[in-house]
């Protein structure tokens, strides 16, 4: 009964999200992301008072598999209506934002080093894990725990920190951050080469891009991009199975990733209507169900000087980031973008795009935090061992 109840609210609270916002001009303006994502950590804070016991495993198990399906349909669903080949002009100044981001986070998490090697046991792994997180994900501080043979519980607690404060930069990115970082970066320059479907996708108005969905006129074409994006998902998976388990979710991403970019190419694929609005409604299902994930009693037993490291390393960098694109003339929205495919990874790219309001960025997004992923492993350990000099 929970599983049926639950299921159903996470697929379909979005829906109202949207209908309210298209309704009131003040959560228009919010945005059904923002709004999603904020509404999903009220109801975590609603299950605190709502005896589940038993239960509260069921619920658990459909959000994690709500939040990991939502997110890896929505990823080809999105890059289907990306004209890649026009995409490719905003690379080069992606790639020089994303190695001064990753940069960031080493020269933050070294200092961290320094700054708590007295305060937190085991320092250097610390920060090789942390430095393989936010240069690339999840995923890859998995594969650098593996690699340097850090303890476990270590591993535990880092992933609770790094889903905690993870939440709290995503809630600043999509609330304040590019009002604050507008104020001495320069603005983007659209280079208006898009097409018509990409210009719209992203408009100031973003709920209106989704009651087209379940337009008569255009519903089998949009089922069909959805069926294609389940079977690039199925076909990722399959893949993955080849590979050792700590590689699996990497390699699923990639996979994702490169089969629907690929995939984009073809003119009839591009061309189905409501793709990237449909992949985007997936988005809102992956916030509001991460969102009501947050787990808040860490804060009953956080440590201090953990957590000043987590806040160092995430909200530093970023500082850091930002100080270097001042002087390198990296814009706003390239600068927001990179530091998102760094500190949150590939899946939060579209969110960022949507927050940021640019979708002409959104594929070399993809591509930097791509680049992350490869490299993270290689820098976390790097930094690993760097540590002991600072230690």
């Amino acid at each position: 009964m929970v599983s049926a109840f639950s299921l159903l609210t996470f697929l379909v609270f979005p829906s109202l999200l949207i209908y309210l916002c298209n309704k009131s001009e003040v959560l228009k303006k919010i945005g059904p992301v923002i709004l999603a994502f904020v509404t999903g950590i009220l109801g975590a804070v609603l299950l605190q008072f709502i005896p589940l016991n038993h239960n509260l495993k069921e619920l658990e198990a459909v959000q994690t598999t709500i939040s990991e399906i939502s997110i890896v349909v929505a990823l080809p669903l999105i890059l289907f209506s990306i004209n890649i080949k026009q995409s490719l002009q905003t690379t080069p100044k992606t790639l020089l934002s994303m190695g001064l981001a990753m940069g960031s986070v080493i020269i933050m998490a070294l200092i961290g080093v320094i700054i708590f090697k007295d305060d937190i046991t085991n320092v250097g792994t610390v920060a090789g894990m942390a430095t393989g997180a936010y240069t690339g994900g999840g995923p890859n501080m998995g594969a650098i725990k593996t690699a340097i043979g850090a303890p476990n519980d270590l591993f535990l607690t880092m992933v609770a920190y790094d889903i905690l404060f993870s939440a709290l930069y995503l809630l600043f990115l999509i609330t304040v951050g590019k009002r604050i970082f507008t104020l001495f970066l320069p603005a983007y320059k659209p280079t208006g080469k898009f097409g018509e479907q990409n210009k719209t996708s992203l408009a100031d108005d973003s709920s209106s891009i989704y009651p087209a969905i379940l337009n008569k006129r255009t519903i089998v074409k949009t089922f069909l991009a959805l069926i294609l994006s389940f079977l690039i998902v199925g076909a990722s998976l399959g893949l993955s199975e080849l590979f050792h388990e700590d590689l699996k979710t990497l390699v699923v991403i990639i996979s994702i990733t490169t089969l629907a970019i690929v995939a984009s190419f073809i003119p009839f694929v591009r061309s189905l209507p409501n793709s990237f609005a449909l992949g985007m409604y997936f988005i809102l299902i992956f916030c509001f169900t991460t969102g009501s994930m947050t787990n808040l009693s860490i804060f009953s037993s956080i440590n201090g000087y953990l957590a000043g490291f987590f806040i160092l390393i995430i909200f530093g960098s970023m500082l850091l980031q930002s100080i270097l694109s001042k002087l390198f003339k990296i814009n706003v929205d390239t600068f927001l973008m990179t530091s998102s495919a760094s500190i949150l990874s590939v899946p939060f790219v579209p969110i960022t795009s949507a927050t940021i309001k640019n979708k002409e960025i959104l594929f070399s997004g993809f591509s930097a935090a791509i680049i992350g992923y490869l490299l993270a492993n290689y820098l976390g350990i790097i930094v690993h061992y760097l540590s002991s000099i600072f230690s």
